[in-house]
């Protein structure tokens, strides 16, 4: 599709991993593994202790107190907001969109559909990581970081279903490579 490009990334993607591999070294000798999505959790708590503690406190999970204050956990979301903004801004990439180039070349410019859309999504891989009492970032990256069984075949079906995911939503959509 006209006018729609990729650009192409910053870094190669084993410099990355790299990175991201030694990352993971230094928070485990800091602290623990990396993940998310606990700290979603955390907030709900937070907020329903507002208004309704007595359901806090009776709680199986949400009652124990790692659930009822902010952490290091929180402030590593924070920062993974805050460095992502930075990374774009300092790198000139900074661009306020509401979709990819990859969803505008399938399904043109609805920003309604794309919202739902990725609302739709996000609740999804959200509520999967809650019943799986962890996130991918948690299973992927933790998991083969402290060399864990589980993140083998979990690495596989997470990266099986997410080209098949992707074949299916935007099969199709030929958007321009940047070069």
């Amino acid at each position: 599709m006209a006018g729609k490009t990729v650009r192409r990334s910053l870094l190669v993607w084993w410099a990355g991993g790299l990175f991201l591999g030694l990352v993971q070294i230094f928070a485990i000798g800091l602290k623990k593994p990396l993940g998310v999505s606990t700290q979603f959790v955390v907030l709900d708590t937070i907020a329903i202790k507002q208004v309704a503690s007595e359901y806090v406190e009776s709680h199986p999970v949400i009652s124990k107190s790692k659930y009822q204050k902010l952490g290091y956990g929180f402030w590593l979301d924070v920062g993974i907001v805050a460095g992502a903004f930075l990374a774009a801004v300092l790198s000139g990439r900074f661009k306020i969109r509401f979709s990819s180039c990859w969803w505008e070349a399938k399904y043109g410019n609805a920003i309604g559909r794309r919202m739902l859309a990725g609302f739709f999504g996000g609740f999804l891989i959200l509520l999967g990581s809650r019943i799986g009492h962890g996130c991918t970032s948690g299973q992927f990256m933790s998991g083969w970081a402290q060399l864990s069984l589980s993140a083998i075949p979990f690495t596989v079906a997470l990266f099986g279903f997410g080209m098949l995911t992707a074949y299916l939503v935007y099969r199709g959509s030929k958007p321009e490579i940047e070069k």
